[in-house]
């Protein structure tokens, strides 16, 4: 006949509460429950905790239920010819107290989130780019969960977790409130492809908000500062070619690197129906995978003319060293070409390691970036050229993502609504 016993083993004040099941002489398994209590209030004779307190009385009952639950398993399981072991029995006390295996199950978030890693790194399509901010996010959220000294599961994460998990990446890990809201919104993605694939989410993340990244301010060169810089001459090699660089970036509309990877074989000529001939660069985007053909501005073209037909050369073979080289050198293009609006913007600070938001003159914000939202701010602009036009060339997805990235508002749209209505009128009088 099978029996039960819990014992402990220790006289320390925090001595583990063990479980004994006995078929046989031959077959007697022993493991934690999990329960602790001190030994002054544990009785050898009765097996269960003396009754002076209100919770070993809970105790008490508690470990009733946990005995009646194992042989009701026992019996369930002998009929279906299931080996008892130590493993049987560990597995039982834990569905007993509905706990979950930490390291592996992936109703934990972090291990979900490595499987989420793990399909997109084995996924083409997904970019290092993608993978690295998946990955950035598990290190944040690890540190957070050693922090609160708590493993959470995917259905715990609420509002108020990701409240505050935004004001520790902001107080403790001293991000810019920018990049926090970037956090979360990984995190949000993360959950929702949880729940895509049937996972209990908790009910108030859907309709969280994840805060707007607006405030982030956005440096983008004018037509007018482009032609600045388009005039400087300077006896600095380096310089003049990360000019030329800067110039055909900013009509070219791509990420740095993009832009720095073209070479004369991505062009091609292509005939209209009525016999124009147009050239193109087509390229696949780095970051995203995406095809993005583009027609060559006149400033392009005359660029490449000046250096026989290909683009600049590159300032170093390897391409990391080439971008930071090309981001140093523009700031010093930008400021030979009398770039010295006072305007906020990112500035690094080296003694606290972070990015400050300060007020400085406008050539020190210059970053290789500008050359992607200039495009896209300066020719939004222009009413002969419509949002899609420029977003294939971008690479942008939706308007909206486009709109949010050059900055554009309901005001913006508001304004611009106002100055057509009144085109309309006008055209009506004359």
């Amino acid at each position: 006949m099978a029996t039960v016993k819990f014992r402990i083993l220790h006289k320390s004040e925090n001595a583990q509460i063990y479980l004994r099941f006995s078929i046989n002489r031959e077959n007697v398994f022993q493991t934690k429950t999990g329960k602790i209590i001190n030994p002054k209030y544990w009785s050898s004779k009765t097996s269960r905790p003396i009754q002076t307190k209100s919770e070993y009385k809970i105790l008490t009952i508690e470990l009733n239920e946990l005995e009646n639950y194992i042989l009701k398993e026992y019996n369930s399981d002998y009929g279906k010819g299931i080996i008892f072991s130590k493993n049987w029995l560990s597995e039982k006390i834990d569905g007993f107290y509905n706990r979950i295996d930490i390291v592996e199950d992936d109703s934990v978030f972090l291990n979900y989130l490595k499987n989420f890693i793990d399909f997109k790194h084995s996924t083409s399509s997904y970019t290092a780019c993608t993978l690295r901010k998946y990955n950035n996010l598990k290190d944040r959220f690890l540190s957070y969960q050693k922090k609160k000294k708590k493993t959470f599961l995917i259905k715990e994460i609420s509002a108020k977790i990701l409240i505050d998990f935004k004001n520790y990446l902001i107080s403790d890990c001293d991000l810019m409130e920018t990049t926090a809201t970037r956090f979360i919104k990984n995190l949000k993605t993360v959950i929702f492809d949880a729940e895509s694939n049937g996972k209990q989410i908790h009910h108030q993340i859907r309709g969280f908000s994840t805060g707007t990244t607006n405030t982030e301010y956005r440096v983008f060169l004018s037509f007018n500062e482009i032609e600045k810089i388009k005039q400087i001459q300077s006896i600095n090699t380096d310089w003049n070619i990360a000019r030329d660089w800067l110039v055909a970036g900013c009509y070219l509309g791509q990420r740095v690197s993009d832009l720095l990877r073209m070479t004369k074989a991505m062009i091609y000529t292509k005939t209209d129906s009525e016999g124009n001939s147009f050239r193109f660069i087509e390229i696949k985007q780095q970051k995203t995978g995406e095809k993005v053909v583009i027609p060559l501005h006149d400033e392009v073209e005359i660029i490449l003319h000046k250096y026989n037909g290909n683009f600049p050369p590159a300032f170093a073979n390897n391409f990391d060293s080439n971008a930071v080289l090309f981001n140093r050198h523009i700031k010093k293009v930008c400021e030979l070409a009398g770039i010295h609006e006072m305007i906020k913007g990112k500035v690094y600070n080296e003694d606290k390691k972070k990015n400050e938001i300060v007020e400085t003159e406008k050539c020190n914000l210059i970053s290789s970036h500008v050359c992607r939202r200039s495009f896209a701010t300066n020719f939004y602009g222009n009413k002969m050229f419509t949002t899609p036009q420029l977003m294939s060339i971008t690479g942008h997805k939706t308007e909206s993502m486009f709109l949010n990235y050059i900055g554009k508002t309901a005001d913006d749209w508001a304004m611009q609504t106002a100055k057509t209505f009144k085109e309309i009128a006008n055209q009506k009088i004359s």
